[in-house]
């Protein structure tokens, strides 16, 4: 157990106000039995003790040190007792405060030791002196109330643990998703570049070797390997016929390439639990000797993680196939990382780095270890095609799109571009895994397909040949679509001869949706149609999982993880959008607190707060418009946003709240809850305005149900 600075100022306190206190009594009287001698002397102890207790050292000091203070003190008031009379001493009472603080502070083994020790210390009047029926009767009740003062504390202090221990594992759930969420982030970015694949893994993994040498603590180290994670996050903003040229980057390409450090800190920077990584993401690029981007940055200006991160990242990009070379071997890297200390790395750092690859600690794959070849470069197309054209732009404009609807429309443009259609559709599954529906639908106003809309369009992955592509995950040329044994006839249509080619699209093996390009007439596509649609569906793939990926993290950012509703960012941004729009509309500001949620807690477990937490969202959201907002503010709190709502109307949904809350059809029961509202520009003009008028209101209702 450790001890806060605190408690010995506490302590040392205590020490001083005590012993005067005790010194001032004994000259309240007559015929008293003090020993002013000796009295004297444990005050003056008691003064030495609480000067020892505040000058301490700062930091946290192991709680075993502060037991001999303990019993130290109970000797004091030992000596203390027999010089102030015995069984006819004032101080009996400084026994139950020292037990009273030991309770409070450290384990119950040692509080139930000083227990024993003070009656033991306090029944001695009685055997060494004559026996005092008054005297008797008090060490009997202060024995009591002893055990009663050392018991409760150590309920507190095992509860409070137990608390603790439960928030410690939220704390650790909630991490463990956040970094699920940086891996699956990782992967998008991998999969996006196809010449680092695993690349950010394997650069945690180094990163972590060397910054445990270099003797970075738990905390450091956990936000290292973050940071490793998404190094390159910032690479889903650049286009990708730039990551994936094959070939030296022309001037513009460059400084296109050099602006994914500061588009990953962005990325980061919208994710409260990764703000501390801002700076390291920023860096990475950075040299020792200031020759890096984006910020020139040099020496220990340079954040040690991204320091760290730099090398490894050096390291994996040396030992790695590269667009326009192979992987260089072992023995020239190590050589190359030696050269560059002091230059582009930080010593300490390239030193760490080749300690950690000599000694096999991290295992190394990739081609480095085998490279035994010359370097060469790889062979090149000497024409490009107008295909390859078309798909290296499309690479440039999906890079510019960040939404899947956006996304949707830049793949369909293309398709209608590069291939012969008379309908191009493109599907995505939907949430339940088997319903696919169109997203983006064009045609050539065929007559063959007049009727056909969204709805009957739409489809179960199975059913026809679209959904047995779905199914199977197999693209498919159809130069017959009438005749097909998955053929299915789609509703306003008319029987007709007619090609298809449907291909799935596929992240990571997840089915994510269907592209579809129909034409009128028998075999109208070849072997090549195929192929390019599938080149096409695997780039749609990439971008709708990054797309969805960000909005995933965007939506995190503005909900509570508990209930589901909107957190209390997203309530003032909302409320700061709405009172800065130049023309204001009236709107109302609820607050709303659960009753007694402690008392539930305590007595069925925070499982069952959880549940009543849920129940009052579910409650909420049910009970508002579209347009309105409801909102976890913290702990038991919810406030929600109404816009064109009156003060009125305001109370008249905080009783229908309050009514339904409380007539509960559940097993829990009822929900008694307090609302308070606030009315714009009645009770305020400011955010802070509005969110005070709605609390005052809040603990009006609370105190009137309290009475």
């Amino acid at each position: 157990m450790q001890l806060h600075r605190a408690t010995f100022r506490t302590a040392a306190v205590s020490f001083w106000g005590l012993a005067s206190i005790v010194m001032a009594a004994n000259f309240i009287g007559n015929d008293l039995r003090v020993n002013y001698t000796v009295e004297w002397i444990v005050t003056g102890l008691a003064y030495a003790g609480g000067v020892v207790c505040w000058l301490l050292p700062w930091g946290q000091i192991p709680a075993r040190r502060f037991i001999p203070v303990v019993f130290g003190g109970i000797g004091m008031v030992t000596v203390g007792l027999f010089a102030t009379g015995g069984t006819r001493s004032h101080l009996l009472v400084l026994f139950l405060v020292i037990v009273v603080f030991t309770a409070s502070i450290l384990e119950f083994r040692i509080a139930a030791a000083a227990l024993l020790t003070s009656l033991f210390a306090a029944g001695l009047p009685l055997v060494l002196q004559r026996w005092d029926g008054f005297y008797g009767r008090s060490l009997v009740l202060l024995a009591a109330s002893m055990v009663i003062c050392a018991y409760i504390p150590a309920l507190g202090r095992k509860a409070l643990r137990e608390e603790n221990q439960l928030a410690e594992r939220r704390r650790m759930q909630l991490e463990e998703s956040y970094l699920s969420t940086i891996e699956a982030l990782a992967a998008a970015l991998d999969a996006k570049d196809r010449h680092t694949e695993a690349h950010s893994r394997e650069t945690a993994a180094l990163a972590l070797a060397v910054g445990r040498r270099l003797g970075l603590e738990d905390e450091a180290l956990r936000f290292l390997e973050y940071s490793a994670l998404l190094h390159d996050i910032g690479k889903i903003g650049i286009p990708g016929y730039i990551l994936n040229k094959p070939g030296p980057l022309d001037d513009e390409e460059t400084a296109i390439m050099r602006e994914h450090p500061v588009i990953g800190e962005r990325i980061v920077a919208s994710v409260p639990f990764l703000v501390r990584i801002r700076p390291i993401v920023r860096a990475e690029h950075e040299r020792w000797d200031g020759g890096g981007y984006p910020d020139a940055l040099s020496g220990e200006q340079i954040p040690i993680e991204a320091r760290i991160i730099h090398a490894c990242d050096a390291f994996q990009a040396m030992a790695s196939d590269r667009p326009y070379r192979r992987a260089r071997p072992r023995d020239w890297i190590l050589k190359e990382i030696r050269a560059q200390a002091g230059l582009q790395f930080d010593p300490r750092v390239a030193e760490a780095l080749l300690h950690v690859i000599e000694s096999g600690e991290v295992a190394i794959t990739g081609t480095a270890e085998s490279a035994l070849h010359e370097d060469r470069k790889p062979q090149f197309a000497h024409s490009w095609t107008q295909h390859l054209d078309a798909i290296q732009q499309l690479g440039a404009r999906l890079a510019m799109a960040v939404s899947v609807p956006g996304i949707c429309e830049t793949i369909g443009r293309a398709i209608t571009t590069l291939l012969p259609y008379d309908q191009c559709r493109i599907y995505l599954l939907e949430d339940d895994e088997q319903t696919l529906r169109p997203v983006y639908f064009s045609d050539t106003k065929h007559t063959e397909y007049e009727g056909v809309t969204a709805e009957t369009l739409a489809l179960q992955v199975g059913q026809g040949i679209t959904g047995w592509v779905a199914e199977t995950k197999q693209g498919a040329l159809v130069g017959d679509t009438e005749r097909h044994p998955k053929a299915v006839h789609i509703p306003g249509t008319t029987n007709t001869d007619e090609s298809m080619l449907a291909v799935p699209v596929i992240f990571e093996d997840r089915l994510i949706g269907v592209i579809v390009s129909v034409k009128v007439g028998l075999h109208q596509y070849t072997g090549d149609h195929l192929r390019l649609l599938t080149i096409l569906a695997n780039q749609a793939a990439v971008s709708i999982f990054n797309a969805r990926l960000i909005e995933r993290l965007a939506a995190m950012a503005r909900t509570d993880p508990l209930t589901g509703v909107a957190n209390r960012r997203a309530f003032e941004q909302a409320l700061e959008q709405r009172l800065d729009a130049e023309s204001v509309e009236p709107f109302a500001v609820l607050m709303l607190d659960v009753d007694g949620l402690k008392q539930v807690n305590d007595a069925r477990g925070h499982a069952a707060g959880d549940a009543v937490l849920k129940r009052v969202a579910t409650v909420l959201s049910s009970q508002l418009r579209p347009a309105d907002l409801v909102t976890r503010w913290g702990g038991d709190e919810f406030v929600l946003l109404m816009p064109g709502t009156d003060q009125v109307g305001a109370m008249s949904l905080a009783r229908r709240i309050g009514g339904t809350l409380l007539g509960g059809d559940d097993s829990a029961g009822g929900i008694s809850v307090s609302i308070g509202t606030a009315a714009f520009p009645a009770d305020g003009h400011s955010a802070d305005g509005l969110l005070a008028a709605a609390d005052r209101s809040m603990y009006v209702d609370k105190r009137q149900r309290v009475a």
